[in-house]
């Protein structure tokens, strides 16, 4: 879908401990390298086929029941969302990156639980981040700076509007991406933000416009 403005959104979910639930996979329990390779490549904006994703995940815990899973969320290494979202998401340009129907069970892999899931391939790369104009953005601490391994940023920790920049470049192509420049983050187009925030779903997305640098 055309931009229709100059704004562009980062979102903090990846960063989000909360967010993380404790399910097996079968994709994991099939082929476990495959599963591992999709699950690190995919927070990169790597495109992966459909049969890399689970069709089924399992919860962790036999004493814990697990409720509704919130609007975006990973489950066994994979980023989910909820049928609701996945709804919002197919009306935009996902370029490489794809919704691939998942089914959550209880511990005993047979009760379902409730609600409708998809995992979210993001699929998509746009190098448009500017940390010279990105101050609060920090290096990882656990970062070892060499020669096949470029610096990468994450967010600040107490984030407003405007703390990260990007190119103009941010502004063409898919509506959802990664940047390989920032860790721990994707970012979104602004219809895309505003039609999530009209469906209600944005709660758990932790989102923040980014400044956009037109003269570089």
């Amino acid at each position: 879908m055309s931009k229709t403005n100059d704004t562009v959104w980062i979102s903090r979910a990846m960063a989000d401990s909360t967010l993380i639930k404790g399910f097996q996979t079968d994709a994991y329990e099939i082929d476990k390298e495959q599963a591992l390779e999709a699950m690190r490549g995919s927070e990169k904006g790597v495109s992966f086929p459909k049969q890399r994703f689970p069709t089924e995940m399992y919860a962790k815990y036999p004493d814990k029941k697990e409720k509704k899973k919130p609007d975006i969320f990973m489950a066994g290494g994979f980023w989910t969302v909820s049928a609701a979202c996945a709804d919002v998401l197919r009306q935009f340009d996902l370029g490489d990156g794809g919704l691939y129907p998942t089914k959550l069970f209880q511990h005993d892999r047979t009760t379902p639980v409730e609600g409708e899931y998809f995992c979210l391939n993001f699929g998509n790369t746009k190098q448009a981040f500017v940390p010279e104009y990105s101050p609060k953005a920090r290096i990882p601490d656990y970062f070892q700076p060499g020669p096949d391994n470029p610096l990468v940023w994450l967010q600040p920790i107490m984030h407003n509007d405007g703390d990260m920049a990007v190119t103009k470049i941010a502004l063409d192509g898919p509506d959802l991406w990664i940047d390989p420049k920032v860790r721990s983050a994707f970012f979104l187009s602004d219809p895309l933000v505003q039609a999530l925030k009209a469906a209600k779903l944005t709660r758990r997305f932790g989102l923040r416009k980014c400044r956009v640098i037109r003269n570089i």
